[in-house]
């Protein structure tokens, strides 16, 4: 199984689940929905910053640790595709934090779970969503948004899965999973 994540930092966080096949999706808004929805899966895609940069304890501006800058090696690498923004913006800041924790307690409670990071509004610029569409029943036009990105993000894994993908980054301080372009 597995399951796509689209973190919020405050509002309702989408899920995307990946079981022959089919794909179901829906919202929820607290840490134990997620862990729910995601503890038992195989492969878990969070759309959220899940480390930080080399070097951070934390993302205060204020800790001497801020020396080391505001992006890891993949968020300057995922530029090229797009705009990203640092993670010591108030929203990502809260955003890593969520994520960092939730991939804590996920790990503690299933050391089988594989957890990677995602970019599903960069992933969805590289994959056809209609070839999508003929081999999973998707209705894109009844997904919520972010319905929508947590399904991108399940459907990275799914190319994960298949080999077909590439790592932004470093893995030894965080790296961004992509399905290579279709």
């Amino acid at each position: 199984m597995i399951v796509g994540v689209d973190l919020a930092a405050k509002e309702k966080t989408g899920i995307a689940i990946i079981s022959n096949r089919e794909i179901e999706t829906f919202e929820v808004s607290s840490d134990d929905e997620i862990i729910d929805a995601t503890v038992n899966a195989d492969l878990v895609l969070f759309d959220a910053p899940l480390s930080l940069p080399r070097g951070r304890c934390c993302l205060e501006m204020e800790c001497e640790c801020s020396r080391f800058g505001h992006f890891r090696k993949a968020d300057l690498e995922i530029r090229k595709y797009g705009r990203v923004l640092p993670l010591t913006f108030p929203y990502m800041k809260m955003l890593t934090y969520r994520g960092i924790r939730l991939k804590e307690t996920l790990e503690s409670l299933n050391p089988n779970l594989l957890i990677i990071e995602t970019h599903p509004g960069t992933a969805q610029k590289l994959i056809n969503l209609y070839r999508i569409s003929s081999i999973f029943r998707i209705k894109w036009d009844e997904l919520s948004p972010h319905e929508f990105d947590a399904t991108i993000a399940a459907l990275t894994g799914y190319f994960y899965l298949k080999g077909e993908y590439k790592i932004l980054g470093d893995p030894s301080e965080g790296a961004i999973i992509l399905p290579e372009p279709l």
